[in-house]
């Protein structure tokens, strides 16, 4: 996948403004408030129809303004392909190729994710954005799985409902279904994460190769993966029942399942330098992409906001090389005291080029 223009048209920040892609990888360049992060925000929404940030869609119009257009032209597979997007404070419209189209069928037929560091890093926050990371590239693999995590979470707040109610008697019902479909998305979900966690061992192995002098907080890492609960799951979940009547919630079940990301046999997210931190998302995320390619022959869009950030000098050349290794589409942003370093990246790296805004 390659993309080629954008169009945005009073988008949060950005009044009107055309983008071209010349190259897989894109570094956004520009001062602070300059409108970077908004079209990463942009092109996020041409797949998802909303932002990574959790703003709702009708703030995402510019203020004094009462709609925003959205215009998205790419290739796949040497087909090119449109998305248009409009949205108002009364309605909405989304086409493909001047087709309408689903938001399912949108996030399928251009796959994008998002990795942001700072205010929802995966790793640092709760265990909840990690099985989003999880489920999203699950997804894709395995579409109905969608299916399977909506009834899952339909019997929980049922399930919960009755225990908040101490409404025991009725419960063995929904015990059923919760045994049956935690079987299932339990499944979906590990056989995902074995997936990935090939994957992202084959690219430590990389980087450990082509690397020799790689400190070991990064040549160690590794991830795990927890499943929310132990032993037998209908036995585990009838001896949780007096716990779960006091708490007024269902405390075991895959919808408690997480990653854990290791170096040296410690958590990265307690132990691991910033440096260690970044890289090990970014490992993670390229994982995913990877999968998703293994799955469908091509791969998703990655968009990083500030990937630079808590990067020392020595782990650039890491980070670049990674990025070049990927051989992805990938848009990220950065901000202005990095321009003359990005500079020199691109001027020996046909694969990478700047854009820098705001500044005419």
């Amino acid at each position: 996948m390659q993309l080629s223009t954008l169009s945005i048209q009073n988008f949060r920040s950005i009044d009107l403004s055309s983008i071209s892609f010349k190259s897989p990888i894109t570094v956004i360049a520009g001062k602070n408030n300059a409108g970077k992060t908004t079209i990463l925000e942009a092109l996020y929404f041409c797949s998802n129809l909303m932002s990574f940030k959790s703003i709702k869609n009708d703030e995402l119009i510019k203020e004094a303004y009462d709609f925003f257009k959205l215009s998205l032209n790419f290739s796949q597979n040497s087909v090119n392909n449109n998305i248009f997007i409009e949205k108002s404070l009364k309605s909405s419209k989304c086409s493909y190729n001047n087709k309408k189209i689903s938001k399912k069928a949108l996030s399928s037929s251009f796959p994008c994710y998002s990795l942001v560091f700072g205010f929802n890093n995966i790793l640092l926050n709760d265990s909840s954005y990690r099985r989003d990371f999880i489920d999203s590239g699950m997804f894709h693999v395995e579409p109905d799985s969608l299916d399977t995590l909506t009834n899952f979470n339909k019997i929980i707040k049922q399930r919960n409902y009755l225990l908040k109610s101490k409404d025991t008697d009725n419960l063995d019902f929904w015990n059923q279904e919760l045994v049956r479909l935690n079987s299932k998305l339990h499944s979906s979900r590990h056989n995902y994460f074995n997936l990935l966690n090939y994957e992202f061992k084959n690219i430590v192995s990389f980087l450990e190769k082509g690397m020799p002098g790689l400190y070991d907080e990064i040549s160690t890492i590794k991830l795990c993966y927890k499943q929310g609960w132990t032993g037998n799951f209908e036995e585990a979940l009838s001896d949780s029942l007096k716990k779960d009547c006091n708490l007024g919630y269902t405390s075991l079940g895959t919808h408690r399942s997480d990653i854990e990301l290791l170096s040296k046999e410690k958590l990265v997210k307690e132990s691991g330098s910033m440096s260690t931190l970044v890289l090990s998302c970014l490992v993670m995320y390229l994982a995913k992409i990877r999968v998703f390619h293994v799955k469908h022959g091509f791969k998703p869009v990655l968009l990083i906001d500030d990937l630079f950030f808590g990067i020392d000098d020595k782990n650039l050349d890491t980070v670049i090389k990674l990025l070049v290794y990927s051989n992805s589409n990938i848009v990220m942003t950065a901000p202005n005291i990095y321009k003359g370093i990005l500079a020199e990246i691109s001027n020996t790296n046909e694969s990478i080029s700047i854009l820098n805004i705001g500044e005419g």
